[in-house]
């Protein structure tokens, strides 16, 4: 099941085994090099653990409300993760420019779309601008074919163009223009 980025932020994380609210969900990392998910960064409520970082192993769901983990005493710390990781600096896809591998610029990734099961980055919520956006609505790039992502920038391949797929939104659509 597909999620997106900015919608699954600021949900609690909830404990499966005592149902206590341990935290709240603050970021996800993502991998640049595999393209999916490394990890989720908790926020700490009053519940006492020792780490903030939720490895997908530990993620037993992640709904509409909650993301739900197996035992708290599974969370690792934020240091740890880093250094494991050798994690500098937080990966961070959205605000990145997308330009097809012939020069075209599609715009600027303004969300992301991952499956929490598999781990894996789906596709990203393309901004053409903001009037562009209020106009014509967001399109939905599907991350398939090659995909390099680089620190600014994100190069696809022409056939993942061809299916970005338009979210219908805009006041084009509900105009009928």
């Amino acid at each position: 099941m597909l999620k997106k980025y900015s919608e699954v932020l600021g949900l609690p994380v909830i404990s499966a085994r005592d149902g206590l609210k341990i935290g709240t969900l603050k970021d996800i990392v993502f991998s640049k090099d595999s393209k999916g998910i490394l990890a989720f960064l908790m926020e700490k409520g009053s519940y006492a653990v020792k780490g903030s970082v939720i490895l997908p192993p530990n993620l037993l769901s992640l709904g509409n409300d909650a993301l739900i983990v197996d035992n708290p005493m599974n969370l690792m710390e934020y240091r740890r993760f880093k250094k494991l990781h050798d994690i500098h600096e937080r990966n961070n896809l959205r605000g990145l420019k997308i330009f097809t591998h012939s020069g075209e610029d599609l715009g600027v990734v303004q969300d992301i779309l991952f499956d929490y099961r598999t781990g894996k980055v789906e596709g990203v919520q393309v901004s053409d601008g903001l009037v562009q956006d209020i106009i014509m609505g967001r399109n939905i790039l599907p991350f398939f074919g090659r995909i390099e992502i680089g620190s600014s920038n994100i190069l696809v391949d022409s056939e993942a163009v061809e299916e970005m797929i338009n979210t219908g939104g805009g006041l084009r659509s509900r105009l009928e223009i």
